[in-house]
């Protein structure tokens, strides 16, 4: 559930530290889930990330 919440920051270009802040998480936790999140779309970049997660409707667009 949080992975959601910090891929939903990913297209605004929010930083690890400000995600970090405003999901009230530490930034190692946000590096994880980030982590996590590539791992899962095969991606090893933020906007790759987005770019996968839009297609495979992960985020309203």
């Amino acid at each position: 559930a949080r992975e959601f919440d910090v891929l939903a920051l990913l297209p605004a270009g929010t930083s690890t530290k400000n995600i970090a802040i405003t999901l009230f998480l530490s930034e190692a936790t946000v590096k994880t889930h980030l982590a996590a999140i590539y791992r899962k779309l095969e991606v090893s970049n933020r906007t790759a990330a987005v770019g996968a997660a839009r297609k495979q409707n992960l985020l309203v667009q």
